[in-house]
């Protein structure tokens, strides 16, 4: 028996849109058929408001009907990674697994806290260089703690950056440690916003990277 699957998208309901949309949605049917999934059901919302997503609340308070969920990208579903993951997290825990077209599946899994693997140690902080001054030591010494304390692992590298909005080019370290990702079996990271807040820029930096990722705050997050 072939799983039950939601369509989710979001546009921006102008003028222009319909025609783009509609093609768009077709698409993620079609990706969801050669999956092998039967589509129930599609939601679209329609807003120059990200935050408004009035459709995607509805499948959530009927998310116990579907196994899938196929979006164009995890943005789709919350601009930030935070709250990206939580809604992952919870959709997870209903068994509905979550499928995008540009950013494949996320995989999560217990983490191999047994196994000896190569770590790197990353975090990103907001505010004044001398709150970072504080603030950033504190920080690594806490990841460093943990992979002793909780695992097998071997902390190599421990990298942080400064950054007001994490915008373009303020990320040097996160930079720098993804030319030496070949280094590392493992990213070690507070919460999966140090990498980026943004979702689109975290699954882009994600595939940058090639690593799985444990985050202290959302889990072990593999990649496939």
């Amino acid at each position: 028996m072939s799983s039950i699957a939601a369509i989710y998208h979001f546009t921006d309901g102008s003028e222009k849109r319909p025609i783009v949309n509609q093609k768009q949605l077709n698409i993620l049917e079609q990706f969801a058929i050669s999956q092998g999934f039967t589509v129930n059901d599609i939601f679209c919302d329609k807003s120059l408001l990200k935050c408004e997503q009035p459709e995607f609340d509805r499948f959530m308070s009927d998310i116990d009907k579907y196994d899938v969920l196929v979006t164009k990208d995890f943005y789709h579903i919350s601009k930030n990674t935070m709250k990206c993951m939580s809604v992952m997290k919870e959709l997870r825990k209903k068994g509905v697994q979550v499928h995008s077209i540009e950013n494949g599946n996320f995989s999560w899994a217990e983490a191999p806290f047994d196994k000896s693997l190569r770590v790197a140690t990353y975090c990103c902080r907001f505010g004044t260089p001398n709150d970072m001054k504080q603030i950033i030591p504190v920080q690594n010494d806490i990841l460093k703690l943990f992979t002793n304390k909780k695992t097998k692992w071997t902390v190599i590298d421990q990298y942080f950056d400064e950054s007001e909005h994490q915008n373009d080019g303020e990320q040097i370290q996160l930079m720098e440690l993804i030319k030496n990702k070949n280094k590392y079996d493992l990213i070690l990271v507070h919460n999966l916003n140090d990498i980026h807040w943004r979702t689109a820029n975290f699954c882009k930096v994600r595939e940058q990277i090639h690593l799985d990722i444990y985050s202290l705050q959302e889990g072990f997050l593999k990649y496939n």
